[in-house]
């Protein structure tokens, strides 16, 4: 009579196995939770975000944006207004950016003299403008165009539908440095002006 043969390979194997299985120590389970609350929180941010970034692209499509193009135009218009308000010494956080920010550039390029149908092909030209303060950065400007060079905002946004990196320039920051160094070194204010219209 034989004696039953063993499969001495499966045998070690399972023997190994419930060995190490008994002798290695059970994981502890770390369970990262929210507070109470902030879950929701987050979820409800995050739903009123959504609902601002889709009433920003609207808002970009009602003034000639395409839709192809609005989410270039509001990245490259955010990351500008992130620059204002730093060298403004404003807490990005604590600013308030969406459409109703936009619309008020909208409405000062409008009654400045700038054609409806064209305002959506500025701001696809240079959609930083949309991130521009009104009162502190846009206003003074134009102020100091029609100042200095006698260019009204009607002839000013002509030139900027021309080279809209004009709206870039800030009256107090650059424009008034590079001309008054154009005119100490000799160029008349037309020429001065002739070389901001040409070199921007």
């Amino acid at each position: 009579m034989f004696a039953p043969t063993l499969n001495f390979r499966a045998f070690s194997r399972r023997n190994a196995s419930s060995t190490t299985s008994r002798s290695r120590p059970r994981r502890a389970v770390v369970e990262s939770r929210l507070r109470t609350g902030r879950q929701g929180i987050q979820r409800i941010y995050k739903l009123a975000r959504e609902r601002e970034m889709i009433s920003e692209y609207e808002y970009l499509e009602s003034i000639g944006v395409p839709r192809a193009q609005a989410l270039q135009v509001m990245a490259q218009a955010s990351t500008a207004f992130e620059r204002e308000c730093a060298r403004r010494g404003v807490d990005v956080r604590q600013a308030n950016y969406g459409s109703a920010a936009m619309s008020q550039v909208v409405a000062f390029l409008l009654s400045s003299g700038a054609d409806a149908r064209e305002v959506g092909s500025l701001v696809i030209r240079h959609p930083a403008v949309l991130a521009y303060d009104v009162e502190e950065r846009l206003k003074p400007l134009f102020a100091y165009m029609e100042g200095t060079f006698a260019i009204g905002a009607k002839a000013f946004v002509e030139e900027a539908q021309r080279r809209p990196s004009l709206l870039g320039l800030d009256a107090d920051d650059n424009a008034r440095k590079m001309v008054e160094y154009l005119i100490d070194n000799g160029s008349s204010k037309e020429e001065a002006m002739e070389y901001l219209l040409k070199s921007l």
